[in-house]
């Protein structure tokens, strides 16, 4: 990409910026610190991405570093409106002081600030009102004589806003991509067909500082020029400008004003190409899909140029050759794979939903035996496009994982997206065991990214007994009887309100199922709080939660990420973490629910001890006399990033629900050990304590020692003779500093080191 700097053309750029704001705010005011009249920098900018929560969201004001305690003073006379005191850092405190100005309301709030002020108190100009919390004050500008609601404006725009603040330093175009519409199909500039989204990673500057280097911009736009830059093809409404933050659009259109995989806090990057408008974007503060249709033009070679500048007219501008062409460049939609079940001895089935577009040829499949490594079985020359379901022949003992692939008839065939994975195991066990894949969210910086996922793997890997696999969709349905199988394995992840854990449909499937004696294993970040936290839940919801998952919902975040199993159940003696990328989660969880026991369950599981993790109950449900089970963990099963935990969490499952088979390699887990080992801390890193543990086949004499990063030792946690058997040590690091630690045991002949990582 080659950078082409004219100042006349961003003269002519920006010439019509004035005519977006018609209504435009030009109270100023001072800086928010002493002395009042000096600049301060600026780290973080009005309308740029924040990726601090799950779907993502505007930030809503300019972020002023200062140390915790500074006082922050009025920048206007006013009286306080607001002053709360979160109890806690002071993150979420705030004062809000209300001004008049010609006879109208303009509001201030000082955000993650400590109040020094009570509500009714008149301020002076200069006056403190708080002292900061962390390190840096939220300063909210609320336009002049309007509701609060939606009316937040940019504080340091242009003609208003931060008195006297001067910027020198230009923002800057990193990269330009180009991709299909509404899509995650990156096309190469030599190639750009049909509909085309341009995004761009804007860095804008604000300071010397690093913090005030990765802002967002203020104005940003696209026109398309001929090939030889003299003649403008194609100049979108308001002169190209696509985005101008002087006010924000909705918090629902964050991910269509931005390209989510891509941006987060620190990096902002823009779908240029969606809305309709800067001016029609801050009057509706709605931003609607767009793109670039090229073929509306003649295909051969154009130039688009990128264009963004700050509010004090520094700019950057950038000019892309690409060509176009006629070629079909869409795949066609992602299949939905449904089901894979098994026939008879000898032969299983699977079933999709066939895509809509008119262009379908087929489909492709692949299989693995791992899960990991994949091989085609057949292409859209056998899997045809009228066919939604195929059957083969199987006999192997391992499991068998499948994931479909649609292809359309163009010269060059374009292929789908994946569709989930799913799989079959079939073994002569008599063993009927459903995994129902319930788990539709994605995207976001609290879940998994793709729209497709393979998770079954995480389950169909963790016991040795025979399986089938489906989708939600298949119980709805209809197509799928949950009374048909033993035990079902329920996949929640992540999914909250809007995808919805359990649907009414799905409610009343599994209260017939547990009432007819079924046992059911459900993990789910969010489903308490669906069910019961959450203000929408129904009689219905709670209903189900209390009495049929067994369980009351406490908190929506427990902020741990280790589990530990509780004494006296079976699951005691697990030790695990869950939710750590680091750690072989696939992805981050961020709200993992806290849940207790309820109306006769019991407390298999605690979040380092503490607070609950996991219910299990064995008993009747409703007015039914048949005896159900039930085991609801409470944070995503799938998300125990170690194989060999997943396995016991699972083993000592199916031992609750008398579906252990004594002869699989997981109930060695539960055995008498047959070698040393030494296993893994959890969690790890830790603070201040970690969990070790380890295996003594023989009574041997054991010593579990810990050294420092110099080795020099600094515990012996483990000192005497030891039974055969798994024995787990709780290790609290109370007086050490952070840092690198190494543990070592030694038994007999038997010695072994591994290292971990206290994070004070």
């Amino acid at each position: 990409m080659k950078s082409i700097k004219s100042v006349i053309i961003i003269v002519i750029l920006f010439s019509s910026a004035g005519n977006l704001l018609a209504q435009y705010d030009t109270t100023k005011y001072l800086w928010p610190y002493s002395p009042m009249t000096l600049q301060r920098s600026i780290a973080g900018t009005f309308g740029e991405y924040r990726s601090t929560s799950v779907e993502g969201h505007y930030h809503n004001a300019v972020d002023i570093p200062n140390s915790a305690g500074t006082p922050v003073l009025a920048v206007l006379p006013g009286v306080v409106a607001v002053a709360y005191n979160d109890g806690s850092t002071g993150y979420d405190s705030y004062v809000r002081v209300t001004s008049q100005i010609n006879g109208q309301s303009k509001n201030i709030t000082y955000y993650h600030t400590n109040p020094s002020v009570s509500v009714g108190q008149s301020v002076l100009l200069g006056q403190q009102v708080s002292t900061v919390a962390i390190d840096h004050v939220h300063l909210i500008e609320y336009k002049l004589g309007t509701s609060l609601s939606g009316a937040q404006i940019n504080g340091i725009r242009e003609n208003g806003g931060l008195l006297n603040y001067v910027d020198t330093w230009k923002p800057h175009i990193r990269y330009v991509k180009f991709l299909l519409d509404g899509s995650t199909t990156f096309l190469s500039p030599n190639a750009l067909g049909s509909k085309v989204d341009i995004i761009a990673h804007i860095q804008e500057e604000n300071g010397i500082n690093s913090s005030a280097k990765n802002n967002g911009t203020y104005k940003i736009g696209y026109k398309i020029f001929s090939a030889d830059t003299q003649t403008v093809v194609y100049n979108p409404p308001d002169n190209g400008i696509r985005y101008q933050y002087y006010n924000l659009p909705g918090n629902q259109y964050v991910n269509v004003n931005y390209y989510q995989p891509e941006s987060n806090t620190s990096q902002h990057v823009y779908n240029i190409t969606n809305g309709s408008g800067a001016s029609n974007v801050m009057s509706t503060q709605a931003v609607s899909n767009n793109y670039w249709n090229v073929n509306n033009f003649p295909y051969g070679n154009y130039v688009v140029m990128i264009f963004t500048e700050d509010t004090r007219g520094n700019a950057d501008t950038v000019f892309i050759p690409v060509t176009t062409t006629d070629i079909d460049l869409i795949p066609p939609q992602q299949p939905a794979l449904d089901y894979v079940k098994r026939d008879d001895t000898n032969h299983f089935s699977f079933g999709w939903q066939t895509p809509p577009d008119a262009d379908l040829k087929g489909y492709r499949l692949y299989y693995s035996l791992n899960g990991s490594t994949y091989q085609l079985r057949d292409n859209e020359n056998v899997l045809n496009n009228t066919l939604n379901n195929f059957q083969y022949s199987y006999n192997q003992l391992q499991p068998l994982y499948l994931k479909l692939s649609a292809v359309d008839s163009a010269a060059i065939p374009n292929v789908s997206e994946q569709s989930d994975v799913y799989g079959v195991r079939m073994l002569n066990d008599d063993k009927k065991i459903l995994i129902v894949d319930g788990f539709d969210r994605y995207g976001g910086t609290g879940s998994w990214s793709h729209p497709y996922h393979d998770f079954v793997i995480s389950y169909g890997q963790s016991f040795d007994l025979s399986f089938e696999s489906c989708s939600n969709d298949e119980i709805i349905n209809g197509n799928f009887n949950l009374n048909d199988y033993q035990l079902v394995i329920w996949i929640c992840g992540d999914e909250s309100t809007v995808d919805e854990t359990f649907s009414a449909v799905e409610i009343g499937k599994v209260k017939a199922f547990l009432e007819n004696g079924g046992k059911l294993f459900v993990s789910g970040s969010e489903i308490a709080w669906d069910l019961e936290g959450e203000s929408s839940a129904t009689t219905s919801d709670k209903d189900f939660l209390h009495n049929y998952l067994k369980a009351q919902f406490v908190s929506d975040d427990s902020n741990i990420y280790g589990v530990l199993g509780s004494d006296s159940t079976a699951f005691a003696g697990l030790g695990f973490s869950y939710g750590i990328q680091g750690l072989g989660s696939p992805y981050i969880e961020d709200y993992p629910d806290i849940i207790q026991a309820y109306g006769g369950s019991t407390e298999i599981l605690k979040y380092n001890g503490i607070a609950g993790a996991g219910v299990a109950y064995s008993g009747t449900f409703g007015s039914s006399a048949a005896t159900g089970q039930v085991i609801y963990l409470s944070f995503p099963f799938e998300t125990i990033g170690d194989v060999n935990a997943r396995t016991q969490v699972m083993a000592a499952s199916l031992n609750y629900f008398g579906m252990l088979n004594p002869n699989s390699i997981h109930y060695e887990l539960y055995s008498t050990p047959t070698s040393y080992s030494l296993e893994q801390n959890y969690p790890n890193p830790f603070n201040p304590s970690t969990v070790i543990q380890y295996a003594v086949p023989v009574q041997s004499h054991v010593r579990l020692i810990i050294y420092d990063a110099l080795g020099r030792k600094v515990a012996e946690p483990v000192n005497e003779v030891k039974q055969s058997g798994r024995y787990k040590v709780n290790f609290a690091a109370n007086n050490l500093a952070s840092g690198v630690y190494f543990y070592t045991i030694r038994a007999a002949d038997f010695k072994a080191t591994n290292k971990m990582i206290l994070i004070r």
